[in-house]
């Protein structure tokens, strides 16, 4: 679980808010008691003065009788004032003779004052009033005491309006404080530290393209530059990387491509060599026996039982010595006899050849032929070759009958048309995983332009190929027939013959919806894509 922590802004502005009311209080402490003191001072000056103006036209024996005159016009001034708070004269015995509005009686301080006869000040101990003292003199001797009492309760109310003034602009200040500090913090901090984080999250998200522009003081310069630095160097690790990567990717493709390549060549030179041999050591016995059977048959021929027999070994050596010869094929093409050919007519001599097989009776075909499909420069034979076999794959996969459409049409080849046909619904697949992409042949493809080719598409309604089985139906001995009908040799001789034209060979299918075989053929009337077969 991440630990809770206050934002950086937060931190400092609190800790700037506590500095500030910590100074406030130390400032408010400092100010008021001087305020306080002088205000007191202040008033202790006042009473003094007024004291001694009672005491001025005060009569020097207290025992005679006062007229009411001047002191008592005094004293009568001094009653309207709002701090005033009483007189109270005492004789030489500490024994009042005048008060006026001071009934607090005689107190020690009062008493003090006869002895010593030196002028004081006292604060009451509630602190709302000041009193002060003077003796009374009468030829340089002490005859009696005064006390003048003096109110504090404007000299609190002023210290209370000076507090609240006080905290009032503290408060002011506070905010514009906190306010400018805030802005400035923001500006010079938190903004460059933001965009600082904001960089590190894109870095950690693979773009390393951002250029981080931080204002700010020198040390949030001098950061922001390492950062830019530290940046540079993460970058120019990872173009690095990357490209220590293509080229293990790249050695890795080739590596892979040159195993296939040997495997193929294995597979091609274990065909040869078992090829060969059958040939040298099967072929001279198996033409004896065609020869025999043939002989036999004829000798035979009153003998229908007997010549059926004989009709079917030599039917059987035939199909003996067509594998050889395949298997020589596929091994060590021939060289082909190419001529001019017309599709249209070759598809239509090749299905003659089936009209009256059983198993083709329950298939209905159907031809389409574009109007002047131009010819294809083709071995004819080799490509009836080719057509005879994917008929045959075509009537096993429809065992209990269904239709056969077969089209001819110009389509133009191109490089991406293997990358376009991986996300249609049923799996295409060529004769190598790197048919599409890279074409099938140099010569057609120059200019990176498409090829204009005949397209001969095969498309049957049968059970479909399983996915798993698309990238092996090209390869030499993959067969999904039962034993014995069938040696995995034919579609990937159809494949190697379809080469030699300079064309490709394709496969569209999926379960449940059937296959196209489609063939390639460059056209012929375009003076180009006379391919070499294999790159």
């Amino acid at each position: 679980m991440k630990p809770f922590r206050f934002r950086l802004a937060f931190s400092i502005l609190s800790s700037l808010a506590c500095l500030l009311v910590l100074t406030w209080i130390l400032l408010s402490l400092i100010s008021f008691k001087t305020a306080e003191q002088d205000l007191l001072a202040q008033k202790s000056e006042e009473g003094r003065v007024l004291l001694a103006s009672f005491i001025g036209i005060y009569p020097e024996h207290t025992e005679s009788p006062v007229q009411e005159g001047a002191v008592a016009r005094f004293v009568g001034k001094l009653a309207h004032e709002r701090d005033f708070a009483g007189i109270i004269v005492v004789n030489r015995d500490g024994a009042p003779v005048r008060s006026y509005g001071d009934g607090r009686g005689v107190d020690t301080r009062l008493l003090e004052t006869l002895k010593s006869g030196a002028e004081s000040s006292l604060f009451s101990g509630n602190g709302r009033y000041v009193m002060r003292y003077a003796p009374l003199r009468a030829e340089g001797k002490i005859v009696g005491a005064s006390r003048l009492s003096l109110s504090l309760t404007s000299e609190h109310e002023r210290l209370t309006r000076s507090r609240r003034m006080f905290f009032a602009y503290f408060l002011l200040d506070f905010l514009l404080l906190l306010g400018i500090g805030s802005y400035l913090l923001s500006r010079i901090v938190v903004v460059p530290i933001k965009r600082l984080l904001t960089a590190t999250e894109r870095i950690a998200a693979g773009d390393y393209s951002h250029v981080v522009h931080v204002p700010g003081s020198a040390e949030i310069g001098e950061l922001a530059e390492s950062f830019t630095l530290m940046q540079d160097a993460l970058r120019s690790k990872r173009d690095e990387v990357e490209t220590y990567v293509k080229s293990l990717e790249r050695a890795n493709g080739q590596l892979q491509e040159a195993r296939e390549e040997s495997i193929r060549s294995e597979k091609m030179a274990s065909v040869g060599l078992l090829a060969a041999g059958m040939a040298h050591e099967i072929g001279t016995p198996l033409s004896a026996i065609i020869g025999y059977a043939e002989i036999l048959r004829d000798e035979l021929r009153d003998d229908p039982v007997r010549a059926d027999y004989l009709r079917r070994i030599e039917s059987e050596g035939v199909r003996i010595d067509r594998l050889i010869r395949g298997l020589l094929d596929y091994a060590r093409p021939s060289v082909s006899m190419n001529e001019d050919v017309a599709i249209g007519c070759l598809v239509e001599e090749t299905l003659g050849l089936f009209a009256d097989r059983e198993a083709f009776r329950r298939i209905t075909t159907s031809v389409t032929v574009e109007a002047e499909l131009p010819p294809v420069h083709v071995d004819k034979h080799k490509l009836q070759q080719v057509l005879i076999n994917l008929f045959l794959n075509a009537r096993d996969a429809m065992p209990d009958g269904g239709r056969l459409d077969i089209s001819a049409r110009r389509s133009e080849f191109n490089r991406s048309r293997g990358e376009t046909a991986v996300a249609a619904p049923a799996a295409v697949m060529g004769r190598r995983r790197e048919d599409f992409n890279r074409a099938f042949s140099a010569s057609l493809t120059s200019g990176g332009k498409g090829v204009l080719c005949v397209r001969l598409d095969i498309r049957d309604t049968g059970e479909g190929i399983a996915a798993d089985n698309l990238e092996r139906v090209f390869d030499p001995f993959f067969t999904t027939k039962e034993p014995g009908k069938g040696t995995g040799l034919g579609l990937a001789i159809c494949a190697r013959i379809i080469d030699t034209f300079g064309g490709r060979m394709t496969l569209e299918s999926a379960p449940g919806s059937g296959t196209v075989f489609t063939l390639w053929l460059p056209c012929h009337s375009l003076g180009e894509g006379r391919g070499d077969g294999e790159r």
